[in-house]
């Protein structure tokens, strides 16, 4: 945990200088961007080969790919005039740029994304890569990451692509099933997809003023070039929750707010494109944008923003006489959840219990995630992340800030906890296996002890019920279900951080209907599927569609620098946790510390259909009767050079905005043909629905 030091943090300056004359390689120049932190400032790498603490100790798996590297750069710096080596950093520069270049021209074989080409290469054109670069990521390196995060797995040869600008399959369906617009319709993205604009007027604000720090390319300059300002820009307040003093982020608003996130990176592009070809505009279509980083309970507090949404809605339905679609995508879900318990209640819209049904006709649910999603606990406790959301933005992010610095960010984000999985041990597993386990795993009971223990044999699948493992031969630290990993993380934040999680939200179950009508009016249950009700909306159906069959982070191994729980919190420094990344190739489902399950390559199974396809159905959570319908589809991508975004078929989390499949069922909906789509299955989801005693 780091000190509360007025929202700011060193700024490594000299960012992209030359060196000036007399400077050797092996001198360290006050300020230059490579400076090292204090001893006690140091942090631990969060991935192999790619240390970023500035520590003086090699990496045994970089020492042989740069050696011929590091010995030409120490002869040219000996041996060479000064003028020589900036043409030399000149020429890597060149080259970086080059290949990077014609790796994109490959990938994006596809003309329509000539407009993403060009965008990148005036983004780099600003920057002399070589002395951007962290030291320890060799301009080879990082052209073999930005390939890495845009490959996929190939699929069958008779998957089309989809480009944007198709209008498909709208046109299609217009001309085969009739469909026109009907209803009005509202979009609600997801976390980190709305775009957040610079309203500030500060000094180091000013270059940025109604440009988005998060989104476009501004952000990647403002992270490469002033990353201490963007970090300002970024973090909440620790005590309020709000923004930081002098500072103010807003969400961008519009249909522009998130339908890219650069030029050509679609997110709600294809839908929008879509819709339009049925008749929509502007005037039926909104996107309800909001700024992610604050808790749902500021969202209202700050910026009024189920307020708006309300009131939106309700014009809507006067002058058209037609009720609203809501169409969310992933954290959207939890929002419109929280939305409609607060819309409904006399301490929020005091719309009465009929307001829901009065109002809106449907919701569909994109890859929605009503129970948590695991990776955010890692966020949080290690300030390690592998959102998979924007990889670029992530691996700036990863790459050119060291855990100290994102978990510093990340828990200062106020939302981010609404993601936190939900529903303990009864929903994710107990050390004696998890719902969603392998097949492969054997578990055996221990009739003499009443206990059971999980074998792990070779080349199996390691069970998934310990959420935190800690396997480094320290057996001070027990592993951890997601109850206790739960408690580790609140040991783990400060007391402001703490006590804003506390205010804001809850984790737990509701079993009997005395409990939900205790705490019906405690905003902390209205983002928990499982400590709220559907409302009183039997006209009401909801549409749960989302993919699987993409690998997604399910459980972790962790290790820790203190080897007792109680001296895991730290207030100043480097988190003491770190994901464990040691290699163990006799587990099939783990990957450098990252215990793998089935999702949607974000949001585990368990995350994306319980509530769908088994929790909404039960009298308790839907007393009322609301329709709820749940379709899965299979993840089928295409090879990156054949569409970069997976094809027509892709179903990871953001891909499923523009599958083809989807974008047609979302489209029934809006006509007024929703009645037609029913329920879908193709994974596991009712097995393992069966083994959770809720």
């Amino acid at each position: 945990m780091v000190s509360n030091d007025n929202g700011s943090i060193r700024q490594r300056k000299g960012k992209g200088k030359k060196k000036p004359r007399g400077t050797t390689e092996g001198k360290q120049e006050p300020g230059k961007h490579n400076q090292q932190p204090p001893e006690s400032e140091v942090c631990t790498p969060t991935a192999i080969g790619t240390p970023r603490d500035g520590s003086s100790t090699p990496d045994k798996k970089n020492v042989s790919k740069s050696f011929v590297q590091t010995t030409l750069d120490k002869q040219l710096v000996i041996y060479t005039p000064q003028k020589r080596i900036r043409r030399r950093r000149w020429f890597i520069a060149g080259i970086v740029i080059g290949v990077l270049t014609a790796l994109l021209a490959i990938l994006y074989a596809n003309p329509t994304h000539n407009t993403h080409i060009n965008h990148i290469q005036s983004l780099l054109e600003d920057f002399e890569i070589s002395s951007l670069l962290p030291e320890s990521l060799l301009p080879e390196e990082f052209v073999k990451d930005i390939s890495r995060l845009l490959a996929l797995d190939e699929a069958g040869p008779d998957t089309k692509t989809y480009a944007t600008g198709e209008f498909e399959p709208a046109l299609s369906l217009v001309k085969e099933e009739g469909l026109t617009k009907m209803h009005n319709v509202i979009l609600v993205p997801g976390i980190i997809s709305s775009g957040l604009e610079s309203w500030s007027t500060s000094s180091c604000s000013r270059p940025y003023f109604r440009q988005r720090l998060w989104g476009t390319s501004t952000m990647f300059k403002a992270i490469l070039l002033d990353k201490e300002c963007w970090v300002q820009h970024m973090m909440l307040d620790k005590k309020s929750g709000l923004d930081p003093p002098n500072i103010k982020l807003r969400a961008a608003q519009g249909l522009d707010a998130a339908d890219y996130f650069i030029t050509g990176y679609w997110i709600w592009g294809k839908a929008i494109e879509n819709l339009a070809a049925l008749g929509y505009d502007s005037n039926d279509m909104a996107l309800a944008a909001y700024d992610w980083r604050l808790s749902y309970y500021d969202l209202e507090r700050r910026d009024q923003y189920f307020s708006r949404l309300q009131s939106k809605i309700e014009v809507g339905l006067r002058a058209s006489g037609r009720k609203t679609v809501l169409v969310t995508h992933s954290m959207g879900s939890q929002v419109l959840q929280y939305f409609m318990k607060w819309v409904e209640s006399d301490l929020g819209g005091k719309g009465g219990p009929t307001w829901v049904n009065t109002h809106i006709e449907a919701i569909v649910n994109l890859a929605g995630s009503p129970l948590g999603v695991p990776k955010t606990l890692a966020s949080l406790l290690s300030g390690e992340q592998r959102e998979t959301v924007q990889p670029l933005a992530s691996y700036l992010l990863d790459h050119f800030m060291n855990r100290r610095e994102l978990a510093r960010i990340f828990r200062s984000w106020t939302g981010l906890p609404s993601l936190l999985p939900k529903g303990g041990d009864a929903i994710w597993g107990n050390l004696n296996g998890a719902p969603d386990d392998p097949i492969s795993n054997v578990t055996k009971a221990n009739s003499m002890t009443n206990t059971s223990s999980t074998t792990e044999d070779p080349l199996t699948a390691v069970s998934y019920g310990a959420q935190i493992r800690f396997d480094d031969g320290h057996n001070d630290l027990a592993n951890q279900t997601m109850e206790g990993a739960l408690k580790l993380l609140l040991n783990a934040l400060d007391a402001d951080e703490t006590r804003l999680m506390e205010r804001d939200y809850s984790y737990g179950i509701h079993r009997t209907q005395r409990e939900m009508d205790k705490h019906k009016d405690d905003h902390r249950m209205w983002t928990n599927p499982l400590q709220h009700q559907l409302p009183n909306a039997p006209n009401l159906t909801i549409y749960c569609l989302y993919g699987h069959g993409a690998s997604t982070e399910r459980a972790y191994y962790y290790t820790a620098d203190n080897f007792s729980i109680d001296e895991l919190h730290q207030e100043p420094g480097t988190p003491s946790m770190r994901i464990d990344r040691a290699q163990r190739a006799h587990l099939s489902n783990v990957d450098i510390g990252i215990v793998h399950g089935e999702g949607d390559g974000t949001v585990p199974l368990l995350s994306l259909g319980y509530m769908c396809a088994a929790g909404w159905r039960k009298k308790l959570f839907n007393p009322h009767g609301v329709r709820v319908v749940t379709r899965e589809f299979v993840h089928n991508p295409l090879a990156a050079f054949k569409d970069i975004r997976g094809g027509a078929e892709a179903a990871d989390h953001i891909n499923i905005l523009g599958n083809r499949h989807v974008t047609a069922d979302m489209l029934r909906v809006v006509s007024g043909k929703g009645h037609l789509i029913n329920d879908q299955f193709s994974s596991n989801i009712l097995e393992y629905a069966k083994r959770i005693n809720i």
